[in-house]
């Protein structure tokens, strides 16, 4: 079963979007497994799919390379981000490749689990 990594903070109203829309994910793509993934905490697997809240884009989006981010400062391990934490996989070479589904920060939850849904039809 390909794992599907959703990243987001269950505490911040503006980044757990993506949370909100496991469930009704989990239900309509049962062949993949959607794990909460915390970039602190965790091993990856090659060719990774995340799914996370991406600042700044008005529709859903994929990325499969780091060139669209900006790196946010970094002064504790809270500071450890997503695109942090590929850039370091990919320098160990623990990665080749992944892709992120970047969620708007202000989209409903029905319309974010409809286009996230339709690029994972196609995965």
């Amino acid at each position: 079963m390909k794992k599907i990594y959703c990243l987001g903070n269950p505490l911040l109203e503006k980044d757990r979007l993506v949370l909100k829309i496991m469930p009704n994910l989990r239900k309509r793509f049962p062949r993949f497994n959607f794990a909460y993934f915390d970039p602190t905490e965790g091993e990856i697997e090659n060719q990774a799919i995340f799914i996370d809240t991406v600042v700044g884009i008005k529709k859903v989006r994929t990325f499969y390379d780091l060139k669209n981010f900006k790196f946010s400062p970094r002064n504790s391990v809270h500071d450890f981000d997503l695109p942090v934490f590929l850039a370091l996989m990919l320098k160990m070479k623990k990665i080749n490749s992944f892709m992120i589904i970047g969620v708007p920060e202000k989209y409903s939850i029905k319309k974010a689990a409809m286009e996230v849904g339709e690029i994972i039809k196609r995965i």
